[in-house]
């Protein structure tokens, strides 16, 4: 039986972290925090974690191309994460209807890493699918909830 610790450490408990950021992210445009100022704060917090990590754990050796790669996550993180705070903020859009939604990611990782990482033969395509299409069904029950 393998290990369920890799499962735990970065699925569940990231799943859990960024289900209350959602919260907070809500109640911070409640509190008329818009986009910019947010990202920012969002951002400083976010390098502080980085700076207790590289403490903690000794980091791997820098490298050009994984500096870049990291850049390109935080900018597609970064302008995600704006427009969410933006839809709250702006249109005072319940956060429990936008989660299911932008939760919809894992789809577009799941192709991304399926074509251009050949992911695809660690998979079991009929599960792959059937939990696709559950996730796309619920996502708009909630939705149009």
């Amino acid at each position: 039986m393998k290990s369920a610790w890799p499962l735990l450490i970065g699925g569940y408990f990231p799943a859990f972290l960024w289900g209350v950021t959602a919260i907070f992210q809500k109640q911070s445009a409640q509190a008329a925090t818009g986009p910019a100022l947010y990202l920012i704060a969002f951002g400083g917090a976010s390098a502080i974690v980085g700076m207790v990590w590289a403490l903690v754990w000794q980091p791997s050796p820098w490298t050009g191309q994984g500096i870049v790669l990291a850049i390109t996550a935080g900018v597609c993180f970064g302008t995600a994460t704006g427009l969410i705070n933006y839809a709250l903020s702006t249109y005072a859009t319940p956060v429990s209807k936008l989660a299911p939604i932008w939760s919809c990611n894992v789809l577009v990782t799941l192709a991304i890493g399926a074509i251009f990482l050949g992911e695809a033969a660690e998979v079991n395509l009929v599960k792959l699918i059937t939990g696709a299409m559950l996730i796309v069904v619920g996502a708009m029950l909630v939705g149009i909830s």
